[in-house]
Formats: structure tokens, C-alpha cells, sequence
């Protein structure tokens, strides 16, 4: 063993090594990874496969949309003997009674009438709806 070295031994000595510092001050960092003291995310490579694109095929333009509903509250029948069926319908604090064929708050025309539900079309927009009989 040479003077200048001291022994590497594991000991408890609280005595600062100064030339165990040098070295390893002398080193430099080569590393190939990512640097740990950059806040960004490491951009990962996509595979290729023949044949692949990144394009997506166009998506087709979307529909129209569905026509609105038809906000008529259907409450039940007046019936006399002898006589077409009528049904009491409401939109909101109005009120309505129609038989069928007839047109209602100029827009909905009664089609058909059930025990449970009417058949109505929106006038405007050609849309059917069966609204069901509510109670109250």
C-alpha cells in the first residue's frame, strides 16, 4: 500500500474526506436517457407497419337533427254514445279537445286515438309521436 491512498475501510469516522470528493468530482455524467432535471414527457416512437396510415378515413357529415318533441299531455276521453271519441289534450295551461282528423293549437293533428294513447303529427315538421294517457 502507497502513502498517498489511505485504505478504503467502512468505518463511522465523522471526518470529512476530501480526497475521496475530488474524485468523484472529476467525473462526468455520459448518460443516453432522459435528463431527470427537464420537466418534459420523452417523445415515444410510433411503429410503422406497411401498410399503415396515420389518416383517418372522413367522418360523414352529421344528420339533421331529430325533429322536437311534441310537448302535448294527453288526459283522457269524452265519450257519448253515438258520437266520434274525443280526447282532452294540454300544453301547458291550455287546453284542448279534439276528435280524430281534427288539428289542434294549429300545428298537431290527431291521427288516431287509443285506450291508452293518441297518435299525433307535428303539421310542421311531419313527425309522429304516440303520447301516452297520464294520469291526473
Amino acid at each position: 500500500m502507497s502513502m498517498k491512498e489511505p485504505p478504503l475501510i467502512n468505518t463511522l469516522d465523522p471526518r470529512l474526506r476530501l480526497d475521496l470528493l475530488k474524485t468523484t468530482e472529476d467525473n462526468v455524467y455520459e448518460g443516453r436517457g432522459r435528463n431527470i432535471f427537464r420537466a418534459q414527457m420523452e417523445e415515444i416512437p410510433q411503429p410503422k407497419f406497411p401498410g399503415y396510415t396515420d389518416k383517418r378515413p372522413p367522418q360523414p357529415p352529421p344528420g339533421p337533427p331529430p325533429p322536437p318533441p311534441i310537448n302535448l299531455k294527453f288526459y283522457g276521453f269524452a265519450n257519448k254514445p253515438g258520437e266520434a271519441k274525443r280526447i282532452f289534450l294540454s300544453k301547458g295551461e291550455d287546453v284542448f279537445i279534439a276528435r280524430e282528423g281534427e288539428i289542434v293549437d294549429h300545428r298537431y293533428k290527431v291521427l288516431h286515438i287509443n285506450l291508452n294513447s293518441v297518435e299525433v303529427e307535428d303539421v310542421l315538421s311531419n313527425n309522429r309521436q304516440s303520447i301516452p294517457l297520464t294520469p291526473g
